[in-house]
């Protein structure tokens, strides 16, 4: 009995020592610190999703302007940032871009919370000129455009309609006066007229169960007055408006219908529907000429084992081949097709671009790898 005792006692102490140290490691973490409190995935923490008194916010958040970033973790607590930080590595760190092979422009990379410093590191190896989409708040968009000038292609609202979703439900996302969507509105069209953002999205207009996340998970009208509006400011200013739309028949058909609002407005499909089939994609892209599909999340290393082993038809190509129905279409309709990684950190970054490079364009003609690589984004979102 007393050596069983001394062995529980012992279980005891290790377990907590391990609960102790992982609370350690995990408050010492600015990136987990960050994600762990950031309900509304803009890469920051408010004031709303804060745990813990008002004056230790105050305390961490810095500039004063109302969100705790991961960087302002790593100063408060004297830690380097994961991977690097803007404090301790410059430009030239970065190396420079490999142009051996063809240039590729990835559509689809949220930068969340690394470095611009460490972004650039990775499309440099890898051969990437141009990446970007949303969601960060305006002083992380200049911060990246001054590392990366216009190599960076930032897109607007993605935080935003995030947050009119977590306040308002769908309700308020497809409320054009809701107040909160005229607020985002007005900031949109300032950055467009300054030229600081080249789109609006990625706006998750349907993603019920193509999300990890069970709260960001929700159903639209993908015809709603809001995306109404938000695909007319993107006519008036250029660009193309990102929209993640699930293969549902009732989003598809609305899709149709938002498309024919305003067929001079730009949207880009992102994942191509996910899991749409090409057959069923050929129809959408025939019928409405100002859809375009981002093909990110079609491959792993975004997709799972478990991911495609549920829902097989989401693989389009693997890291040495591509799908003949597939092939078939982006040769026939080359013009409509971008890529994108959906990636974050540097070493799934390489295996997506790799995937890319070796399963998909690799079996394409040349001239149409090189629309899909990089022609089609440069010319719909005048990248230079």
């Amino acid at each position: 009995m007393y050596k069983r005792s001394i062995i529980n006692l012992l279980v005891s102490l290790v377990v907590g020592l391990g609960i102790i140290l992982s609370s350690v490691v995990w408050a010492k973490n600015p990136n987990m610190a960050v994600s762990k409190r950031d309900s509304n995935g803009d890469g920051k923490v408010s004031l709303d999703e804060w745990d813990k008194p008002e004056f230790i916010f105050n305390k961490i958040d810095f500039n004063g302007d109302g969100f705790i970033t991961a960087q302002e973790f790593a100063k408060k607590w004297g830690v380097p940032m994961p991977g690097g930080s803007l404090t301790n590595k410059s430009i030239s760190d970065a190396g420079s871009l490999d142009e051996s092979k063809t240039i590729i422009a990835d559509v689809h990379m949220h930068p969340m919370s690394q470095s611009p410093i460490d972004q650039l590191t990775w499309m440099n190896k890898n051969g990437v000129k141009w990446a970007g989409l949303g969601a960060m708040r305006r002083s992380n968009v200049e911060r990246y455009r001054n590392i990366m000038g216009d190599r960076y292609i930032p897109f607007g609202g993605q935080g935003a309609m995030n947050e009119i979703y977590f306040q308002h439900g769908t309700d308020g996302v497809e409320d054009e006066h809701n107040e909160m969507f005229e607020a985002m509105m007005e900031e949109l069209e300032a950055s467009f007229e300054d030229e600081k953002i080249k789109g609006i999205g990625e706006i998750f207009a349907n993603n019920r169960t193509t999300n990890p996340r069970p709260d960001f998970r929700r159903k639209t009208r993908i015809d709603a007055p809001t995306y109404r509006a938000m695909l007319d400011l993107v006519d008036k200013y250029g660009g193309a408006m990102s929209m993640h739309v699930q293969w549902d028949h009732d989003s598809i058909e609305q899709l149709g219908v938002l498309a024919d609002h305003n067929p001079n407005g730009n949207i880009i499909w992102a994942h191509c529907g996910n899991d749409g089939s090409a057959y069923d994609v050929r129809q959408v892209l025939k019928s409405h000429l100002n859809i375009y599909c981002d093909l990110s999340a079609r491959s792993k290393p975004k997709l799972s084992d478990w991911v495609i082993n549920k829902r097989p038809r989401a693989e389009i190509f693997t890291s040495y081949s591509l799908n003949g129905s597939w092939q078939d279409l982006i040769e026939e309709m080359p013009d409509r097709f971008m890529v994108g990684t959906d990636t974050k950190g540097g070493s799934k970054y390489d295996k997506g671009i790799r995937a890319i490079r070796n399963g998909l364009l690799a079996n394409l003609s040349q001239e149409t790898a090189e629309k899909v690589a990089y022609k089609n984004a440069q010319q719909l979102l005048d990248l230079h």
